[in-house]
């Protein structure tokens, strides 16, 4: 655990407006906690995952639509539990719901599998406690590869970079993160 001074991630991350949610680019995403939770309770997470060079809009897709399906499936079930309920009454409706469920979760594990296991990414916390703001996590690889895939971006958008320039720039900071430090799950 190490101590920030004067709340320098604070100031790096508020200094880009349009992430104070999400920012999502080819290479991967940022999340930072709500601001307003954050100063209810004195704690920031931020999270980047970057995707491995390569991933292609089909990928990412489907691994955004695995993660919601276990939100919207779960509804799904729901409504169809109430219109099944009518047709099969008795035990018989869930379980055919349930088994549905699980097969398309199943499936999704399935699909996703690759490039779940090929994520990488770090974790950060600020806690705020006691006047003194300690972060747990390496927020200086965070805010370094943050700034470099923001550079990356706005250098491919003006055309100063070839596709395959950003790619290569991609893989190298791909691997500046190890896939130990992690910690995330599809």
């Amino acid at each position: 655990m190490s101590t920030v001074r004067g709340g320098e991630d604070q100031r790096f991350f508020s200094a880009r407006p349009g992430q104070a949610r999400r920012y999502a680019g080819v290479w991967g995403s940022l999340e930072v906690s709500d601001l307003a939770s954050a100063r209810r309770s004195g704690v920031t997470r931020y999270r980047l995952e970057i995707f491995p060079p390569g991933t292609n809009s089909v990928e990412r897709r489907e691994l955004l639509r695995f993660r919601q399906w276990r939100l919207w499936g779960a509804l799904a079930a729901l409504l169809g539990e109430f219109l099944v309920g009518t047709i099969w009454p008795g035990w018989m409706g869930p379980i055919y719901i349930a088994v549905a469920y699980i097969a398309a979760l199943m499936f999704g594990l399935q699909l996703t599998k690759r490039l779940r296991k090929s994520l990488r990414g770090v974790t950060v916390a600020t806690i705020l406690a006691g006047g003194s703001t300690y972060t747990e996590g390496e927020m200086g690889l965070l805010q370094s590869c943050v700034a470099d895939f923001e550079r990356l971006d706005r250098e491919y958008a003006e055309g100063l970079i070839t596709p395959v320039q950003y790619e290569s720039a991609w893989a190298n900071l791909y691997a500046r993160v190890l896939p130990e430090s992690t910690g995330i799950q599809g």
